[in-house]
Parts: structure tokens; C-alpha cells; sequence
């Protein structure tokens, strides 16, 4: 990953009808901020995991902060991505 990509942890699980919602927003942002990288976390894989998230999945999260659970804004989304990576170019 170079520096100009910003990596998201999206944590999900199989059989998650929230979690494919998600993603699909995620994937259609990914076609328009082409900067992102998004790294998938199954959360049943890790039990200190699975009880962190099980209720509160899909979480997505960026730099240890969390950005959304449950349900995504898009709009905010790309507001979020966007901003942080010009506030990112002044570092």
C-alpha cells in the first residue's frame, strides 16, 4: 500500500444481508475513490473478534476509529474518505 491509499477494515461475516448491503456500498465507492484499499475481517475466524463485533456488524473502520456500524452512509462515506486524505497531504 503506498501512501496516497487509505486502507479500511471491514469487519463482516458470512450470511450478513447488513454486511452485503455494505459492501456492495463499498465496492461502488472503491469505482469512484480509487484510493481505498478495503481489507475484509471475518469476525467468526477470531473469537475475541466475534464477541467484540457480533452484534454490532458491519463495522467498518479506518486508522483504529470506527466510521460506521451497521448501516453506512454513502454520501458521509466518501465525505469521510475525502477529507481525510486531504487533511493527509498537509502531513
Amino acid at each position: 500500500m503506498n501512501k496516497e491509499q487509505i486502507k479500511l477494515l471491514f469487519y463482516t461475516k458470512p450470511d450478513c444481508p447488513l454486511c452485503d448491503e455494505a459492501k456492495s456500498v463499498l465496492q461502488e465507492i472503491k469505482k469512484k475513490l480509487t484510493y481505498i484499499v478495503v481489507e475484509d475481517v471475518d469476525i467468526t475466524k477470531n473469537l475475541n473478534l466475534f464477541t467484540k463485533y457480533k452484534l454490532r456488524i458491519p463495522v467498518l473502520e479506518m486508522d483504529g476509529k470506527h466510521l460506521f456500524e451497521t448501516r453506512f452512509d454513502r454520501n458521509k462515506l466518501i465525505w469521510q474518505l475525502r477529507w481525510y486524505r486531504f487533511r493527509k497531504s498537509f502531513q
